[in-house]
């Protein structure tokens, strides 16, 4: 036998040893995601990013080490969707990271992974990645991530619907965290760029839901101290005042207030109480049939809008309208970059 044959013979055997690992190791991996699938809980926590089992589940009663934190909160929606909410970290002074599992009232499961400023959104059934955003001063960028080859390509009406379904998990989640703003911290929607068109790629329609602290708010939305200073300043007038009759009364009175004190301002880039209808994105009148109305829209930057939802009270910003403002301010400003959504709690 030639030398040249045996040369042939030797890259032969090791391309086909090559592929025969590849094969072993996606064997694995299909296994393992079975055994995932039989033993996984939405309430088992995951060991933080950034060590050397980051992201794995945690066994039973381990609490991931003798410093590990974790807390755990549930939330049912008034649609029935569910939200729970994983927090854990590795010390007691280091950044949360956080898993929430979102079940939709059809029982669609969307997870959303925030590490840092870095969020992974899966679907909850598959463990399929479905995006990777990171939060940026300009908004929620997408970042590449692996995708495993031997995953069946989803069709664009298939992308489009599981697009849909993500984006109202979205604001589910969104609605629960407003709920759990402190001073310091508040929850923001930035929503994608632009509604899911089929034949887009899905990863381009970065969205980012979570708490953030008040540099990266003062970076998004400028203007946000001053809508709270307003919101807290009208707040204490109308309490003062005593001139109210029970709580939706006193929360309509400071609705008004807010709006009074920006308009008269006459600042295009801060508006209040602006109406658009919800189909078109124009224009429409107070209270028209088919509009939707936004407390304070802030454009402090051309390629941004940020709209604030101020709440008084118990009440909340629903998961469905997070979705409708977002997408009439789409359709308003079709020409930004990024559109911001934040729920504003008047401090009285």
């Amino acid at each position: 036998m030639s030398r040249l044959t045996n040369d042939r013979h030797a890259q032969d055997v090791a391309a086909l040893r090559t592929e025969l690992a590849g094969l072993a190791v996606g064997v694995k991996l299909i296994r393992l995601e079975c055994v995932l699938s039989r033993k996984y809980r939405a309430d088992q926590p995951r060991a933080p990013a950034g060590q050397s089992d980051g992201g794995r589940w945690l066994p039973e009663g381990t609490g991931g080490g003798s410093q590990a934190q974790s807390q755990t909160e549930d939330a049912v929606l008034e649609d029935g969707s569910r939200v729970l909410s994983i927090r854990i970290r590795a010390q007691p002074h280091t950044d949360w990271d956080e898993q929430h599992t979102v079940t939709g009232p059809d029982g669609t499961r969307t997870v959303f992974e925030t590490s840092g400023l870095t969020q992974t959104i899966r679907d909850g059934d598959s463990n399929e990645i479905l995006a990777r955003n990171l939060l940026t001063q300009d908004g929620a960028e997408p970042e590449a991530f692996v995708q495993l080859a031997r995953g069946r390509p989803r069709p664009s009406d298939e992308l489009a619907r599981r697009f849909a379904k993500t984006l109202e998990a979205a604001g589910s989640l969104f609605s629960v965290l407003s709920g759990r703003n402190t001073s310091d911290r508040k929850a923001i929607f930035a929503a994608p760029a632009s509604e899911y068109i089929p034949g887009d790629a899905y990863n381009d329609q970065a969205m980012w839901v979570g708490a953030v602290g008040q540099t990266e708010l003062d970076q998004l939305c400028p203007r946000n101290r001053e809508v709270q200073a307003i919101a807290d300043a009208v707040a204490a007038g109308v309490k003062a005042s005593g001139n109210y009759f029970g709580g939706q009364d006193f929360g309509n009175k400071v609705h008004a207030g807010i709006a009074g004190v920006i308009n008269a301002r006459k600042d295009p880039n801060l508006v209040a109480e602006t109406s658009f209808d919800a189909t078109t994105g124009t224009d429409a009148k107070y209270g028209a049939r088919g509009s939707i109305r936004l407390d304070v829209l802030e454009r402090s930057q051309p390629s941004t809008v940020c709209v604030y939802d101020h709440k008084t009270g118990n009440a909340y910003l629903r998961g469905p309208r997070s979705v409708d403002i977002a997408t009439v301010v789409q359709r308003r400003y079709p020409g930004a970059l990024r559109y911001i959504l934040i729920q504003i709690e008047p401090l009285v």
